[in-house]
């Protein structure tokens, strides 16, 4: 079975055009075919290449409510009594449309499955500290199938933040923001704690002098520091690896997802900072960045993937400001059957597949 695929990242709002119409006897409406004619219950927008007839308008839902082989009535509430119109007024080619968000509006209650991960933490900057930075701890990340929807109800869809860099001398990170679908919240990954800082707690912990912890069923802690050596931020799918006397705790790993009809991790964790030759940890699989040392900066994890950022390097004397990178925002995916009633717009930019 095919699905439809709403992806809450950068896009557009998209027009679904259902069919054009003739409005010559109030109140009904007459498309071209059967098969173009709206069905009960379905909300739908009107637009035109003209002017619609007199007491219609283009900014404003309606519902059908009844339906006769090519024809139908309309009304501004489910169930509600028919709009009316001046006959024959108005110009130009009139087409009913559907704007496609994620707020499920017609046929039977159906179940969606989703994707919900929040934004990552970023790293923590150690410059004068003989320790590297802890690294930011991924945001947490929901997943599941037969999520109820129900007809008519507006669903609240936020995408998380990931955690600001920092620009700085010895700085702990920034936690990430949440992600919510609906009833679902996704907690935002963790700060990487500076030289005398733990990591923060989150949806992941980041890592620091002690590991952040992770929330229960959507991430990992992060890991301590093996001095002079950050540690690594947690991921969705493990917790960093421990940090050693030689080398940054590496990123825990994300979880890998097929939501999208590809296999995509999402919230890795971002590497430990490394001190003057000791390297940084690597970036968990999942968007999470690399830790540097010796006074290296670190990349911004990966955007719409949850990561955390890395840690910076250190060598024990200060030698100016270094910056950590972002942590990575988080995304919301909803698939649901292509049978299902696509949904309607409320506000934002989702990207529809």
């Amino acid at each position: 079975m095919s699905n439809r695929l709403g992806g809450f990242i950068a896009g557009q709002n998209i027009n679904a055009s259902i069919g054009t119409f003739t409005a010559v006897t109030s109140p009904t409406f007459t498309f071209g075919s059967t098969a173009g004619t709206p069905p009960v219950g379905q909300a739908i927008q009107l637009t035109t290449t003209g002017t619609l007839p007199t007491g219609l308008s283009t900014n404003l839902t309606y519902y059908v409510i009844s339906v006769s082989t090519n024809t139908c009535q309309l009304s501004t509430t489910l169930g509600g009594s028919a709009v009316t119109f001046t006959n024959s007024s108005g110009s130009g080619t009139h087409t009913a449309v559907t704007q496609r968000a994620f707020n499920p509006y017609a046929g039977a209650p159906d179940a969606v499955e989703y994707l919900v991960v929040a934004g990552g933490g970023s790293g923590a900057v150690n410059t004068q500290a003989a320790i590297g930075g802890g690294g930011g701890g991924a945001g947490g990340l929901l997943t599941a199938s037969n999520f109820a929807v129900a007809v008519g109800s507006a669903l609240t869809v936020t995408i998380g933040a990931g955690g600001a860099g920092i620009i700085g001398q010895d700085t702990s990170g920034n936690g990430g923001s949440n992600s919510v679908f609906s009833s679902i919240t996704a907690t935002g990954g963790g700060r990487g704690g500076k030289s005398n800082n733990g990591g923060g707690d989150g949806g992941s912990g980041g890592g620091g002098v002690t590991a952040g912890l992770g929330t229960s069923g959507q991430g990992n802690a992060g890991g301590a520091i093996a001095n002079p050596c950050g540690g690594g931020g947690g991921g969705a799918g493990s917790p960093s690896s421990p940090a050693t006397t030689n080398f940054g705790g590496n990123g825990g790993t994300g979880l890998c997802s097929t939501i999208t009809g590809q296999r995509v991790f999402y919230a890795g964790g971002g590497g430990g900072g490394g001190y003057t030759t000791q390297l940084g940890g690597l970036g968990g699989a999942g968007g999470g960045s690399d830790g540097s040392f010796n006074y290296g900066n670190t990349a911004n994890a990966t955007a719409n993937s949850g990561g955390g950022s890395g840690g910076t390097g250190a060598n024990g004397s200060s030698a100016g400001d270094l910056f950590s990178g972002n942590g990575g925002s988080g995304i919301v995916i909803i698939r649901y059957p292509q049978l299902n009633s696509a949904p309607a717009i409320v506000k934002g930019s989702p990207q529809l597949n």
